[in-house]
């Protein structure tokens, strides 16, 4: 699986107080990174992994109203 760093800033030691918002901030001076687009080897995992449970539940309860049905 792909990891995206978002927090890539420069690893210099800050001056003591030196000017500038960058010095007590470095994460808000890092330059914007865009992120890349999920393809889709790695789109259907993902939506597998969080739809599966819904499914799962969905069925457990139709199975559940079925079985009550049937028994009554």
């Amino acid at each position: 699986m792909k990891t995206v760093n978002s927090l890539e800033v420069a690893t210099g030691t800050p001056k003591p107080f030196a000017a500038g918002p960058a010095t007590f901030f470095p994460v808000a001076s890092a330059r914007a990174q865009r992120r890349d687009v999920l393809s889709l080897r790695e789109a259907v995992p993902l939506w597998f992994a969080m739809l599966s449970p819904l499914i799962g539940l969905i069925i457990g309860f139709l199975g559940a109203w079925f079985f009550t049905w049937l028994t009554t």
